[in-house]
């Protein structure tokens, strides 16, 4: 599985509620949802770039063709409206995708180019950080759910062509945390104690 990059946080965070959040209403609890948004907008772009790349070597091996780039070095120098553009002729079938794929870039561009600027003001009052945590909070939710629609309709049955499993993706998941535990942890690290 050299070939897939696999990124994400656990748990996914699909139908759980607010609760499930920290409810905090602090400059931290801000600041770290803010972070918690990007990040998982960041896991939708590699969804992306995975979706591209799956479609690309299918259609290599179809076409008995041999790819001489790496089909994701192109998708990890596009930013996530490049990338939707890209996917368009293989989620046009899923109106529910492509709306998702919408919402998101909106959401991710305001973020990212306008969130500060526009509603750094609202970090005074408690009551006001409560609303931008509830914002940041529902892009959280957008951006996993989005990617969880993509992973499902589009990306899952490419990977399944070319014989990747759910398994082999969890294995690989597990495998690359482990190796981080080692790197990063290493005296807590023991193979045996560690349950994924």
């Amino acid at each position: 599985m050299d070939e897939l990059y696999v990124v994400r946080l656990e748990p996914t965070w699909r139908g759980e509620p607010d609760d499930e959040y920290d409810n905090d209403t602090d400059h931290k609890t801000v600041y770290a949802l803010f972070g918690l948004a990007i990040y998982k907008a960041n896991v939708l772009e590699h969804t992306l770039v995975n979706t591209l790349a799956m479609a690309k070597l299918i259609t290599a091996e179809e076409q008995g063709e041999r790819l001489i780039r790496d089909p994701w070095a192109q998708g990890f120098k596009d930013m996530m409206g490049k990338l939707i553009r890209r996917a368009e002729s293989h989620v046009s079938a899923y109106p529910e995708v492509v709306d998702d794929l919408t919402n998101s870039l909106k959401r991710r561009n305001f973020l990212v180019h306008h969130f500060w600027r526009e509603r750094i003001q609202e970090m005074i009052a408690e009551s006001s950080r409560g609303k931008l945590c509830a914002d940041l909070k529902a892009d959280c939710r957008l951006f996993t759910q989005t990617d969880e629609r993509l992973s499902e309709r589009v990306f899952d049955p490419l990977a399944r062509k070319r014989g990747i499993t759910a398994e082999m993706i969890e294995a690989e998941y597990a495998k690359e945390r482990r190796e981080a535990m080692k790197r990063y942890e290493p005296e807590s690290f023991t193979a045996e104690g560690d349950s994924d």
